[in-house]
């Protein structure tokens, strides 16, 4: 590179790193180069003569030396847009610089011949060496102050359907919202997920809400930090209601305080509470007064005695017992909780190992139950023993749960039809003996009955079912179902299907593994189903990307999405 064009005030750095390393080696470009869409920064005067480099960074006093460790070779050549070289300053410093060159150079009169030795001459050094020691008191040439780039703002909103587009609320940029587009989490929900991640730091929560306490032990529950020292957090004499989501970590002691620090509950709410003990059991007894309604996922443990003194101890109070997984509760216990407390409205005794149909026979005397389920029983249940405990609980029944007793068939849907007359919710899932016949002259008699339509059916699994059965279900409940389980119906005609658009306050379908289900099934149920917020379709292999969508309705189990 010539000295005289140092001189004329055309020397620029490199644009980019092969620029550079040419330059290093003498060979010079043939055309006119310009910066990044700046032509002002070109000598008129010498354009043509004596071509110059572009660079994006400032421009050089032609008074001014060069700076040895700032020349341009071989070795101090950076692949990609740095500008570090050997001898160079760091980068934050450079890039301050430049800024300030640039709005230097905007605010520069660009119309004279010496355009470029303006805008070199137009910074001033003492503003350059004021970047750390503070702002300068100096404004560039033109007067004309030097603000930064306003933000871009969002307005907060919802999350749009998916398919539209939205503006991001950190970068503003456009983009297309899909079915994997998470919403940003409210300030509440963040700080509470704040609070579960320090829980094991939290001496009290304070007056934060009983909502916003079951959100709390939600999300430690999640990961399993509910232990005997932080469910403390969540132990008030004020508290009438108490839920736990995970109680694997809760010690038998923990089960004892519980009652002890809350002796006021009159629900209790217990998911996974497998250390649970009878002596535990038993001081509840003592303890809680007022208790009305009890669930308890796996308490395994529990034995005898523990189960018959808390019976004994609620008596006519207790209304509500739901109890899973529970090896230990037999015919006796049951006899005792049907002595003990006759005021039973809500019973669940799922997945069972000593109930058979001995136990039936027990739970006749219990003439106000309004929900009943005996899903899982270890011994399957029969056609005679359930019917004739129908014929005796039924008439107040509005919820019904026979799942997974193998044994039972058809003979029990005609007795369910005469004695349940206020039955609301049936579910009869994994009962693999009902036959497509039966369960069509169910609801044939139950139209013919003037009953009132159901709002739950799950008929999960029903392999043999058909068209015929769904359509019968559809012409009674079609107007006031809720929600639909039909997964497993296998061999259901589009004609069955398409009846589907009849139930008009249909929330919840589950069509998985109805092989006729194509695109058009989907869009008849979104477009006839006005209420429908969720949809089940694995398992429907006939279903493309293609399948229709609708604002607020979530459609789970696309293969084509899975793969």
């Amino acid at each position: 590179m010539s000295r005289n064009r140092r001189a004329a005030g055309g020397v620029r750095g490199p644009a980019s790193a092969l620029t550079s390393f040419l330059a290093g080696l003498g060979v010079e470009p043939s055309t006119r180069l310009t910066t990044w869409g700046n032509t002002s920064s070109i000598n008129a005067e010498n354009n043509e003569e004596h071509p110059v480099l572009a660079h994006d960074g400032p421009a050089l006093n032609p008074t001014d030396e060069l700076d040895p460790a700032g020349a341009v070779t071989a070795q101090s050549v950076v692949g990609g847009p740095s500008q570090a070289g050997d001898g160079t300053l760091e980068l934050i410093e450079e890039t301050n610089k430049r800024k300030r060159a640039n709005t230097t150079d905007t605010a520069s009169d660009h119309s004279g011949p010496n355009a470029k030795r303006t805008r070199a001459t137009s910074i001033d050094s003492d503003d350059l060496d004021a970047e750390e020691a503070g702002p300068s008191n100096k404004t560039p040439a033109s007067g004309a102050p030097i603000t930064a780039p306003a933000a871009s703002v969002v307005a907060p909103g919802p999350l749009k359907a998916v398919g539209e587009f939205m503006e991001c609320g950190q970068c503003a940029k456009r983009f297309t919202v899909t079915a994997y587009t998470k919403e940003h989490p409210t300030n509440n929900s963040t700080y509470l997920c704040l609070i579960g991640k320090y829980i094991e730091d939290v001496e009290q929560l304070g007056d934060i809400g009983g909502i916003n306490m079951d959100k709390v032990c939600r999300i430690i529950s999640k990961s399993r930090r509910l232990t005997a020292e932080t469910a403390q957090l969540f132990y008030s004499p004020d508290r009438d209601s108490l839920t736990m989501y995970d109680c694997t970590r809760l010690t038998p002691e923990a089960f004892i305080t519980m009652s002890t620090l809350c002796p006021n509950l009159t629900a209790l709410h217990l998911h996974l509470c497998g250390q649970l003990s009878a002596e535990a059991l038993t001081a509840w007894g003592k303890s809680l007064k007022q208790l009305k309604h009890l669930e308890l996922f796996g308490p395994f443990l529990v034995r005898k005695p523990g189960w018959i003194d808390l019976f004994k101890s609620t008596g006519k109070r207790l209304e509500t017992l739901l109890v899973t997984q529970s090896p230990r509760i037999d015919l006796e216990i049951i006899e005792v909780l049907v002595k003990s407390c006759p005021n039973i409205t809500e019973l669940r005794l799922a997945e069972i190992g000593q109930l058979n149909n001995d136990c039936l026979v027990a739970l006749k005397s219990l003439k106000k139950l309004t929900s009943l389920d005996l899903s899982a029983a270890g011994t399957p249940l029969t056609d005679d023993a359930v019917i004739d405990l129908l014929s005796a609980v039924g008439k107040s029944l509005e919820s019904l749960d026979l799942s997974d007793n193998s044994d039972l068939t058809d003979a029990i849907l005609p007795a369910i039809a005469t004695n349940c007359p206020g039955l609301r919710r049936l579910t009869l899932r994994n009962v693999v003996e009902l036959t497509d016949e039966g369960v069509e002259a169910f609801f044939k008699s139950l139209q013919a009955q003037n009953r009132p339509g159901l709002e739950w059916i799950d008929l999960e699994k029903g392999h043999d079912l058909k068209e015929g059965a769904l359509q019968a279900l559809v012409a009674h409940s079609g107007a006031t179902v809720e929600r639909l389980n039909l997964l497993g119906w296998r061999e259901t005609s589009k004609d069955g299907l398409e009846t589907l658009v009849k139930c008009k306050h249909l929330k919840e379908l589950n069509i998985g593994w109805c092989r006729q289900v194509t695109d058009f099934t989907v869009k008849d149920v979104l477009d006839g189903c006005n209420e429908i917020e969720l949809l089940r379709v694995w398992g429907c292999n006939q279903l493309t990307d293609a399948i229709p969508r609708k604002k607020g309705v979530r459609v789970i189990g696309v293969e084509t999405h899975s793969i």
